[in-house]
């Protein structure tokens, strides 16, 4: 999985990936944002983390956590 920026400074994942870590089918997920149930939020590292970049996506009863180099790169993830 890689992480990009687009042009206005939002961030961009492949929601294929993403989903499949969530444990949902694409077009659900893409329909759980639509409705507002998807909370994703992006956080520069700090500290010993601070080239990193760290993204958190929730749903209603699941979420996934990624770390990802300066190069957008996957380093690390959770899942709950």
């Amino acid at each position: 999985m890689k992480l990009t920026f687009g042009h206005q400074g939002d961030w961009i994942v492949d929601p294929r990936e993403l989903a499949a870590r969530l444990g949902v089918s694409t077009s659900m997920l893409k329909s759980l944002e639509r409705l507002g149930r998807v909370d994703a939020r992006i956080a520069p590292g700090s500290g010993d983390d601070e080239d990193h970049t760290r993204v958190t996506v929730r749903l209603d009863s699941c979420g996934w956590r990624g770390t990802f180099d300066q190069g957008g790169s996957l380093i690390s993830e959770e899942m709950w």
